[in-house]
């Protein structure tokens, strides 16, 4: 699941320095979001097999 996280807490969160070459206003730039990926389920290949996991 994909989630858009505008509130400032996050955005300060993994904000650095260089960013503002992207993100001119700084952290609280408009454009500037952040992106939460959460997985559920996954799958992985060792030993030439594939091999399915739940999280």
């Amino acid at each position: 699941m994909m989630e858009v996280l505008t509130d400032d807490e996050s955005k300060e969160m993994i904000w650095r320095e260089g960013d503002t070459m992207y993100y001119p206003e700084g952290v609280t730039d408009p454009d500037y979001c952040v992106l939460k990926f959460t997985a559920h389920k996954g799958r992985y290949y060792a030993d030439f097999k594939k091999e399915n996991f739940e999280i």
